[in-house]
């Protein structure tokens, strides 16, 4: 289980970096991953403050003001946010898929992780 998951979480990590898609399959293997074990969110969420953290400050600041999130706690709050809604449903393979194509309609994962 633990490989599933540290493969799951480092796939979905990867592939929002670097603009690949996962499958349907994989992605929900995640979501019920994490939202079925504490410690696996606490364990993704801790994996991607430290990726968050080696961004660029010049990225932050732009996502800090899109997120509505201060730049001393970006990291902690765009992950937990990120993640909390992943494993409770409300970021979906849909909204995930949304993220990969620039002209989509993401707005719903905005709102979500302005907080809302």
């Amino acid at each position: 289980m633990k490989t599933v998951f540290r493969f799951s979480v480092a796939l979905l990590g990867v592939a929002m970096i670097a603009g690949c898609t996962l499958t349907e399959g994989q992605f929900n293997n995640m979501q019920a991953t994490i939202g079925g074990s504490p410690a696996a969110k606490r364990q993704a969420i801790s994996e991607c403050v430290v990726r968050q953290k080696a961004r660029p400050i010049s990225e932050k600041k732009n996502d800090s003001v899109m997120f509505n999130i201060g730049l001393s706690n970006f990291p902690t709050t765009y992950c937990t946010r990120l993640w909390n809604a992943t494993a409770a449903g409300r970021i979906t393979y849909a909204d995930y898929i949304k993220l990969t194509q620039p002209t989509a309609d993401s707005s719903k994962v905005i709102r979500i992780m302005q907080g809302r």
